[in-house]
C-alpha cells in the first residue's frame, strides 16, 4: 500500500524535476531600507517637536504554536490552516499567508467550488526540516523523505490530504506560486470524485503547473510554459500526449524531460481552456468527467470537436504563438530565454554590459531551449544578450536592478 501511495503522491511534486538551469526565478531586489523621519533639539530648554514624526510599525500579535511531531509550529488564521515553522521570521510569515489568502479563492474559482475543510499547510523553514516533516509529520521512511524533500520543494500527499513547503527552496522564487500548485492538486481530488482515474497525468499536472503562471506577477513564468513548449514543438521534440496518461509514466521522465513534461503539459491545458471557454472552463471539465465521461468526451461534447483533432494542433498552435524559431527574448529582469535551437548543438553565448562584454559556449537542451541569466554579481545597469549560432545572430535587452558587486569587473 505504501508503494501505491507514494507512486500517487510523487505525480504532485512542484518543480520536483532536477534543475537543468541555473535560475528558475529571478532573484527579487533586497527590500530598500526604511528611512526613519528624525527631529533635532533646539537650543532651548524646550524640545520641539518632530513635524514628521517616525512611522511606528506596530507589533504583530503573539504568536499561537502548537507542537506537531516535535516540531514548533506558529497557527495563522485566515481560510487554510496554515502552520509555519516558527524558526521562520514574522516577515516571511506575513509572506506567506498572505499568499494562501489569495491562492485559495483564486483556486476554488479555477474549479467553480469550494474546499470541503481548510486546506492543511505546513511551512518549514529549511531543507533539512522539511526531510524531517515527512518523517515525523508525514510518516515516511528516512530513504522515502530524504528521496521527496531532495526532488521538491512542496509537496502534496493525496493520502493524508497535506501540504508540506520547504521555505529555504521557495523563498527567492515571486511571487510564491508552489502553495497554489499544491492547493490545486487538494481540490483536484474532490472535483474528479468519484470518478478520478479519469484523470489523466497530463491535466492534473498540467493544470497545476500553469496554476502557478497565474499568480498575478508570474508574466514570466508564463512566458516560459508557452516559449518552452514552443521551442519542444519546433524542435520535434513534445512529448506524445499518451505516454503522459498514467501517474508512473509520468514519474519515470526525469532530468531534462522531468522539467519540460511540466512546460508542455501546462501549455496544452491552457488551449483546452482556451477551446472550452467560459469563466470557468475547468470546472466545466470536470463536472463532465464526473458524469463518466473521459477527456476526450467531454473536450467533444463542450467544443463540438473531436479530441484527436485538438491532439494533432497542438505542435501548429504552440509554434504561431511565438515569433520564428530560433530566437532570443527577455523573460523578466536579469533573464533571458533561447529557443528553438536544434537540440544539443552549441551556440556563443554574449553580454555586454556596463563594464565590458563576456562569451562562452552554451550547449542548447535536448528540448532546444535554455533559461539563464545575467549574474547576481555584475553591475546595475542595461545589458545586451546575444546567441550565435549557424543560423546568424540573435540579441535581446534586458536590465540589472541590483547593485552586484563592486569587486566584479566584467
Amino acid at each position: 500500500m505504501r508503494t501505491r501511495v507514494l507512486a500517487i503522491a510523487l505525480a504532485a511534486l512542484t518543480a520536483c524535476a532536477p534543475r537543468p538551469v541555473d535560475r528558475d526565478a529571478p532573484t527579487s531586489p533586497p527590500p530598500v531600507a526604511r528611512l526613519l523621519a528624525t527631529a533635532s533639539a533646539e537650543p532651548s530648554a524646550v524640545t520641539m517637536p518632530s513635524l514628521f514624526p517616525p512611522t511606528v510599525r506596530p507589533e504583530p500579535p503573539p504568536r499561537v504554536t502548537r507542537e506537531v511531531g516535535g516540531i514548533e509550529f506558529a497557527l495563522v488564521p485566515g481560510a487554510a490552516d496554515l502552520r509555519i515553522e516558527t524558526s521562520l521570521s514574522r516577515d516571511d510569515e506575513a509572506v506567506v499567508a498572505s499568499a494562501v489568502a489569495s491562492d485559495i479563492p483564486a483556486v476554488e474559482r479555477e474549479f467553480a467550488r469550494s474546499f470541503v475543510g481548510r486546506p492543511v499547510i505546513y511551512v518549514f523553514a529549511s531543507t533539512p526540516g522539511y526531510t524531517d516533516g515527512f518523517v515525523r509529520i508525514f510518516g515516511y521512511g528516512k530513504a522515502t523523505a530524504t528521496f521527496v524533500a531532495d526532488n521538491s520543494v512542496s509537496f502534496f500527499e493525496p493520502s493524508l490530504r497535506l501540504i508540506a513547503v520547504n521555505w529555504e527552496a521557495v523563498r527567492d522564487r515571486r511571487p510564491i506560486a508552489a502553495i497554489r500548485h499544491e492547493l490545486t492538486h487538494l481540490l483536484t481530488l474532490d472535483a474528479c470524485a468519484p470518478r478520478c482515474d479519469l484523470v489523466p497525468a497530463w491535466l492534473n499536472e498540467g493544470q497545476a503547473r500553469l496554476a502557478e503562471a497565474l499568480v498575478p506577477g508570474s508574466d514570466w513564468r508564463l512566458v516560459r510554459v508557452r516559449y518552452e513548449a514552443a521551442s519542444m514543438a519546433q524542435t520535434g521534440t513534445l512529448i506524445p500526449l499518451n505516454a503522459l496518461v498514467s501517474q508512473l509514466a509520468w514519474n519515470a521522465l526525469t532530468d531534462w524531460a522531468g522539467y519540460f513534461k511540466y512546460q508542455e503539459a501546462a501549455r496544452v491545458v491552457e488551449l483546452l481552456r482556451e477551446d472550452i471557454g467560459g469563466d470557468a472552463p475547468i470546472a466545466l471539465l470536470y463536472e463532465r468527467m464526473r458524469r463518466g465521461q473521459n477527456v476526450a468526451q467531454a473536450y467533444a461534447s463542450l467544443t463540438g470537436r473531436p479530441f484527436p483533432e485538438f491532439v494533432s494542433g497542438l505542435a501548429e498552435r504552440m509554434r504561431e504563438a511565438v515569433p520564428q524559431a530560433p530566437g532570443l527574448i527577455a523573460v523578466a529582469p536579469e533573464s533571458y530565454l533561447l529557443y528553438g535551437f536544434a537540440p544539443a548543438t552549441t551556440v556563443t553565448v554574449t553580454i555586454s554590459g556596463p563594464r565590458g562584454s563576456e562569451s562562452w559556449p552554451m550547449v542548447i537542451s535536448p528540448f532546444g531551449s535554455n533559461f539563464d541569466g545575467v549574474p547576481p554579481t555584475r553591475a546595475r545597469g542595461g545589458y545586451t544578450i546575444s546567441a550565435q549560432d549557424a543560423n546568424g545572430v540573435f540579441t535581446a535587452k534586458i536590465r540589472k536592478v541590483d547593485q552586484g558587486s563592486p569587486g566584479d569587473l566584467r
